[in-house]
């Protein structure tokens, strides 16, 4: 045999190792690039998350389609706002406080042939969205409908905090909001009793 045939072996073996220490060199790289990942893109994926989740709960608030209703309520209740937020909503009116509030929502919705529709026009931060606790403005209109045509157009403007950290397993939840008109008549405040005038007698 010559010797050129005995050196293939080590030939194949170098070179084999030059690729895996190559491939190697590469994986490092992808690992480096991934792990500082860049601070302004991770601000706009956290602003485009918070702004969509804003948006989400904007609409599932004034919902009172009798269609849709019942499913933007379960979302508000078990996965949006706080159990504080849902308290502090439901004694100003804005939400309803049993089952029966929701079914009672559908039933005269129904009765009157009624709908709305909400569109979101802004989302505006109101703070660095790098915090755990960002309040945001958002602004649209609630349109009702009558028998499928569109009766009136109500603007609105409320605000929405939010909290988006580990607590919150990675989603974010409303902490506080503001700025909403009661969908519910809260109940008449009793008027005091007039006090009766007492005539004093002339002597």
């Amino acid at each position: 045999m010559s010797d050129d045939f005995l050196k293939e072996p080590d030939d194949d073996r170098t070179a084999l190792a030059i690729r895996f220490g190559a491939l190697f060199l590469l994986i490092l790289v992808i690992i480096g690039l991934v792990s500082c990942t860049n601070p302004e893109a991770e601000k706009r994926k956290r602003e485009q998350l918070l702004s969509k989740f804003c948006t989400g709960v904007a609409k599932h608030i004034f919902d009172r389609n009798p269609v849709t209703v019942r499913e933007s309520m379960t979302h508000l209740f078990r996965e949006e706002l706080t159990e504080a937020v849902i308290e502090k909503l439901q004694k100003e009116g804005s939400l309803p406080k049993t089952e029966l509030g929701i079914v009672k929502i559908i039933t005269e919705a129904e009765e009157q042939r009624t709908t709305n529709a909400v569109t979101v026009s802004a989302v505006k931060p109101l703070g660095p969205v790098e915090k755990d606790i960002v309040p945001f403005q958002v602004t649209g209109k609630v349109t009702t409908k009558t028998e499928g045509k569109p009766d009136q157009d109500k603007p609105f403007s409320i605000k929405i905090v939010c909290k988006l950290n580990e607590q919150t397993g990675g989603w974010p939840q409303v902490v506080d909001l503001t700025g909403l008109t009661p969908q519910t008549k809260p109940a008449p405040a009793k008027e005091p009793a007039a006090k009766k005038k007492v005539r004093k007698r002339r002597l």
